[in-house]
Order: C-alpha cells, then structure tokens, then sequence
C-alpha cells in the first residue's frame, strides 16, 4: 500500500479528477506526475543521460515496431490511477483513449530505481507483457517477463556485451560508453 498510516484519512483521486484538474489550471498538461492508489506523485524531471537513453530506445523500437505504437513519456492507465512509462510499445487504442496495457514497458532509472522496481507488480497487474527497468548507475537492465497477478513469474539481469529481445538491444550500445 502506497499510504500506510491508519490514523489519517486520505482523499483518493480519480483519473477523472486529474482531468478536471487540468482543465480548470490546478495542473498543467505538461506537469510530471503518475497517479498511483489515488494519490498524485511528482516525477523527478528528466536528466540529460535519463533524455539520451529515451531518445536512444525510441529509435531503436521505432525502426521495429510494425502496426504497434511506440510511446515516449505517455499515459498508461493502470488499476488506482496512472504512470508515465518512459517508453511503451503498445497496440494502438482507439482515438481518444489512452492504452491500459502493452507488450513492452521500459523505465530509465537514473536516481529512481527503487520506485521503478516497486512498479513492477502494477506493471504485471495490467497485463504488461515487459517491463524493463535500465538501471544507468548499475549498468545493467533488469528485465521482467511473464506477468501473474503477484508480479512476474521471470526477471533476469542483463549487462555490457548482452543482448535483449527482438529487435535485439546491444546493452552496452544502449548504455554508451562508461564514464
């Protein structure tokens, strides 16, 4: 649970009354925020290393993708609310709707890696078919698969000279020299 304490009453919000709260200026559309349990949370503002990565995975799944849809910093609506997956490969949805799931989901975590991780089981809850998590200090990217109910039922670590999934991600292209 996102808010443990017992004694204070919390007032969850809707992805409705996000809308609403963008259309009235109490938000703006470009503020980084995820709804997670009813309960906004602020998203750190990309890095340059975070914004390289991104562009790098974009192109990459982008020359692959077919009929499917890739997305950059965009909606995925999940159970309790929202996140904003920094990469989504998806089926597109209708017009108007933003997806509710898809077939690979990949968080760059330059200094939000324990949150990254935690969002694995509502990755998993929503049918993600892979969540990756590229974490940047660690040089290695953490790859779920197989999603259940608890979370996923496969998680390897893959690091510099591996390579992932189909289009094939070279690890250490995707992570650029070390520093």
């Amino acid at each position: 649970m996102l808010w443990a304490h017992t004694d204070t009453e919390v007032h969850r919000l809707s992805y409705e009354d996000v809308l609403r709260m963008v259309e009235t200026g109490v938000l703006r559309e470009d503020d980084r925020v995820e709804l997670v349990e009813g309960v906004l949370i602020d998203m750190t503002p990309p890095g340059a290393d975070h914004s390289a990565i991104v562009s790098w995975l974009t192109r990459h799944f982008v020359a692959g993708a077919g009929e499917r849809e890739v997305r950059v910093q965009d909606l995925l609506l999940i159970e309790g609310g929202f996140v904003m997956p920094d990469l989504m490969v998806i089926d597109p949805p209708p017009r108007g709707r933003h997806p509710s799931t898809a077939f690979l989901v990949v968080e760059v975590s330059v200094t939000t890696q324990r949150h990254d991780e935690w969002k694995a089981g509502r990755y998993a809850a929503a049918g993600v078919g892979e969540y990756w998590i590229v974490d940047v200090a660690a040089r290695t990217v953490r790859v779920h698969r197989r999603p259940r109910p608890g979370g996923y039922e496969q998680v390897a670590a893959f690091v510099d000279g591996d390579r992932i999934g189909e289009p094939a991600v070279d690890v250490s292209e995707l992570l650029g020299p070390e520093a």
